[in-house]
């Protein structure tokens, strides 16, 4: 049971990284008039954007449950894996 909740826990937090990178991006992206499915474009809609992130995602709902507790490294490694994402162009 314990192996199951922390898989659900896990998933939980992905959902809502992923959630916040892609909500993120597609914004930026659109207010750029940028092709979302075109790498180059990506990068080029979010690249004055990108330090923008980090302040957003700290008043996130997941950053406050995860922030100082267990869970922070699997939010952290998640948040990693999205950013990684966009500095390739792909929207997560």
């Amino acid at each position: 049971m314990n192996i199951r909740m922390n898989d659900s826990t896990h998933k939980d937090i992905k959902d809502k990284v992923n959630a916040f990178f892609h909500d993120f991006a597609w914004q930026t992206i659109m207010a750029a008039n940028a092709a979302p499915d075109n790498p180059q474009a990506v990068k080029m809609a979010l690249i004055d954007h990108l330090e923008e992130i980090y302040p957003r995602f700290s008043t996130t709902e997941i950053f406050r449950r995860c922030n100082g507790t267990a869970l922070h490294e699997i939010m952290v490694e998640e948040y990693r894996s999205n950013f990684s994402l966009l500095l390739s162009g792909i929207l997560p």
